[in-house]
């Protein structure tokens, strides 16, 4: 009996000790997940090789993550009604087979390139929030180039970045930030972060969507306001704001169950854009104030404007707009929208169909009444189709600048909607390189006095 008893003492033990070991690693890894210790990022790293190479054959290469279809419109500058006014053109995209942000004339000679290396400018791998097998498994999501001549971007998900006019690293921050970044009127930036975390740690963080703690990782979207100097100063949860101003209504009209088994959503908005009302503008909009945030997230086909102190909602409209991004205040008091007008099942293998009808636009809304114009889009010369991403800027004149993503291109309009200079990013016969960002600064733009760079 004493026999027994010692074998079944020890069996027990075993169990006991195995459910502990087991315990205790899970805990490290959710530890591990979020403080990127030991074997996070090298597990990531595998993962995203194995994923590189079960994606590609021997013959394809990285770069086919940055091309898409091409539409036959050309290459380089191809429409230009406005001669040579001066300005530069600020464009952000994959360019000579990497990521690159430039300059160019408006003939489409380049003035000033950067190159936008992720491993450069994050050298250490085991500090990097994304492991990445190679550095064209990232590219720049919201890029703009200040007065001095120095560019500020974001790698999608994986960190900000400021450069020198000549490309030295200004400084750079470790965080997931992704889409959009713009100045703040009070200095520094404004972007867009995300906070990742397993709805088993907190279930109670962020219910119904963290409710069933079954080890899902949950993708919270925030706004981060930035010092010049790229330190973090200010950083709120976005799903929290709408919540907190009574709005949860919105979180969850997506037809989700919510049960206890299984969450229905991980990425629970998927923010593209946070903008600032300037005080030039503010006049126009008396619901509003100087400093309003206007916020776009995609996958609620919502927009919303939110006071950057109190952090309530003083504005927001779903629609008619479909998987928009970058809205924009309007010196006339609306806000223009980027509405891609499409949904990614015409996106097979994160290639655009060219079958599909060319449908996206500019549109306008009027917030107090919800009136719609179709500023962009509709007329012919005007044809525009990206599924994915998409951007524009108002200019002084009441024109725009437009960079359509999947389409590699950059388009100039006036203020009437014609189509006054163009430029097709073509990679070869078959491709476009995708444009993420454009702008178009006049030649006094900028005080630096671009001095040449030294040579690598």
């Amino acid at each position: 009996m004493s026999q027994f008893s010692d074998t079944f003492a020890r069996r027990i033990f075993s169990v006991c000790l195995l459910l502990a070991l087991i315990g205790a690693g899970f805990v490290y890894g959710s530890v591990a997940t979020r403080k990127h210790l030991f074997p996070a990022p090298q597990l990531e790293l595998t993962y995203d090789m194995l994923t590189t190479l079960g994606h590609n054959d021997l013959t394809s290469h990285p770069r086919r993550h940055h091309l898409q279809p091409s539409r036959g419109m050309g290459d380089g500058v191809t429409i230009n009604k406005i001669g040579d006014d001066g300005a530069l053109v600020f464009m952000a995209g994959f360019f000579d087979d990497e990521n690159q942000a430039r300059l160019v004339h408006r003939d489409g000679r380049v003035m000033r390139k950067w190159t936008l290396d992720y491993f450069t400018h994050f050298p250490d791998a085991g500090t990097r929030v994304c492991a990445l097998a190679s550095t064209l498994n990232v590219d720049q999501h919201g890029a703009l180039v200040t007065p001095k001549g120095e560019v500020v971007f974001n790698y999608e998900y994986c960190g900000t970045v400021k450069l020198s006019p000549c490309g030295a690293v200004v400084w750079t921050l470790n965080e997931r930030t992704h889409h959009s970044i713009v100045p703040a009127s009070g200095g520094g930036y404004w972007l867009l972060g995300r906070q990742r975390w397993l709805d088993s740690d907190a279930p109670d963080r962020m219910p119904p969507f963290s409710a069933s703690a079954s080890g899902l990782e949950i993708k919270e979207d925030t706004i981060l306001k930035i010092s010049e100097a790229g330190e973090i100063e200010q950083e709120v949860s976005i799903p929290k704001i709408l919540r907190d101003s009574h709005l949860e209504a919105l979180l969850t009209a997506n037809g989700a169950d919510f049960s206890r088994h299984a969450p229905d959503r991980d990425e629970l908005v998927h923010s593209n854009k946070v903008g600032e009302l300037p005080a030039a503008y503010a006049a126009a909009f008396p619901q509003f104030e100087t400093g309003d945030l206007l916020v776009s997230m995609r996958d609620l086909n919502l927009v919303m404007v939110v006071d950057p102190v109190s952090w309530d909602v003083k504005w927001h409209q779903t629609g008619p707009w479909l998987r928009q991004h970058d809205p924009e205040f309007r010196p006339d008091g609306r806000i223009s929208i980027f509405n891609n007008n499409v949904y990614r099942t015409d996106y097979p293998g994160e290639v655009l169909d060219l079958d599909t009808p060319k449908i996206t636009n500019i549109i306008a809304v009027e917030p107090a009444s919800g009136e719609i114009e179709l500023l962009f889009g509709e007329a012919p010369g005007q044809k525009m189709l990206s599924a994915i991403r998409g951007q524009h800027e108002i200019l002084p004149d009441g024109g725009m600048v437009i960079a359509e993503f999947d389409g590699g291109r950059v388009i100039q309009t006036s203020a009437e909607g014609e189509v006054v200079w163009e430029y097709v990013n073509a990679f070869d016969d078959a491709h476009v390189g995708e444009i993420t960002n454009a702008d178009v600064h006049p030649p006094g733009y900028f005080e630096t006095a671009w001095e040449t760079c030294p040579q690598p």
